[in-house]
């Protein structure tokens, strides 16, 4: 779904549905929202059951934990949208759980006080641990329809207002060979330093990079972090790559589009290096709209597989 959430675009969500059983015939569609996005149990969840269901079983509704992040780094109306997206989880699952500096059940315990309405589980989607337990539970079990979460809209709006978003994509053409790999370390460090030099908390800064013989894909989730690499060639050398670059921060977008202007500039791989932009594109979301909002539990005799 381009340019929107779930909620906001139902039918572009059903559209796309559609075009993946059509292409596929798939058995398991996983759907991941915007990850600003939250009360899709009453936007999407149950709308699909009410006006769907003899075409869709729902599993259990998963929302991710990231056991690292900080969150008392953005502002208070973030911070209630990431409590409201915990809230009315199913199945939280606290990730990254590798890079604890000890055991997970000191932050399971808080979340399991925090949001008694979900099952818990640690993972760790880089290493494997929990996946299993995690697919066992939403291939095995459906939705159990809970509660419509209780949320104030004016504060979804502007947490999601205080949210600038960046999508780009461009090329990077210089006179002789440089490494791929040491560019988009550059530019993702260098990145995530200004945004924290303006005081800009990061949701995630992330990176896909294509040379004619290499492709790299790269991340930071806060400014702290290490990049997390998942595609990496220490030994590209090239003297021409198009880069994606997508960017969510705790700023506004026209901060975000400086910075990362001013960054480009400052990251060029040799002095007669350029950069350009094919597509750029830096906003905050407009408040949430939803297609549908149903509050009330859908009867089971409506689900009609």
């Amino acid at each position: 779904v381009a340019g929107g959430c779930f909620c906001c675009r139902f039918p572009d969500l059903l559209v796309g549905l559609q075009r993946l059983i059509d292409a596929a015939d798939p058995h398991i569609i996983l759907a991941e929202p915007v990850g600003s996005c939250t009360d899709l149990i009453a936007t999407v969840l149950r709308p699909l059951v009410s006006f769907y269901g003899e075409h869709y079983r729902l599993a259990p509704l998963t929302v991710l934990h990231d056991a690292t992040r900080d969150l008392d780094a953005f502002a208070p109306d973030v911070r209630y949208l990431h409590d409201r997206q915990l809230a009315e989880a199913e199945l939280i699952l606290l990730n990254k759980c590798d890079l604890l500096p000890n055991d997970a059940a000191p932050p399971l315990a808080q979340l399991a006080t925090d949001y008694p309405q979900a099952h818990l589980l640690a993972t760790s989607a880089k290493s494997g641990v929990g996946v299993d337990g995690w697919l066992d539970i939403v291939l095995g079990q459906e939705s159990r329809n809970p509660e419509a979460l209780l949320i104030d809209y004016e504060r979804y709006a502007q947490a999601e207002a205080a949210l600038g978003w960046l999508n780009a994509r461009g090329l990077v053409r210089a006179d002789g060979a440089f490494g791929a790999a040491a560019w988009t370390e550059d530019l993702l460090t260098a990145l995530a330093q200004a945004c924290e030099n303006a005081q800009a908390s990061i949701a995630h800064i992330k990176a896909l990079v294509t040379t004619p013989d290499a492709t790299l894909k790269a991340s930071i989730a806060q400014a702290a972090s290490p990049i997390m690499w998942d595609l990496v060639n220490d030994h590209a050398q090239t003297t021409s790559l198009e880069f994606t670059l997508n960017v969510r921060v705790n700023a506004p977008p026209e901060l975000l589009e400086q910075v990362v202007h001013q960054t480009m500039e400052r990251v060029k791989p040799q002095p007669s290096a350029r950069y350009y932009f094919t597509h750029f594109e830096c906003f905050s979301p407009l408040p949430p709209q939803p297609t549908h909002r149903i509050e009330t539990p859908v009867a089971p005799q409506m689900r009609l597989y």
